[in-house]
């Protein structure tokens, strides 16, 4: 979803922002998340998905969209590789400060 349809999505209320991460990556998506639980992720103007190097560069992102807090949701498969009974996910909310 391009910048400027996002900005209005987040202005209506119509969508959540969100941070997309998986553990020990250095890449991060930023986006929304729709009432149905679908993300719609930041895209360039050819249509491809933004990546972003750092927490830091995706909560700016955010941020200059108008967001005030994202839900950051990362993954990772170390507690598949334990055994553990967790499904290895982590969500929580993240305010965005400018």
């Amino acid at each position: 979803m391009d910048r400027t349809e996002l900005r209005e999505q987040f202005e209506h209320s119509y969508m959540d922002p969100v941070i997309l991460s998986y553990a020990d990556s250095n890449h991060y998506l930023a986006g929304g998340l729709d009432v149905l639980g679908n993300y719609h992720l930041i895209t360039d103007k050819q249509g491809k998905i933004v990546t972003y190097n750092s927490l830091r560069e995706a909560e700016v992102e955010l941020v200059e969209l108008g967001a005030k807090e994202a839900t950051f949701d990362m993954e990772t498969a170390y507690d598949e590789m334990v055994g553990s009974v967790s499904d290895g996910h982590c969500r929580f909310k993240l305010p965005l400060v400018h």
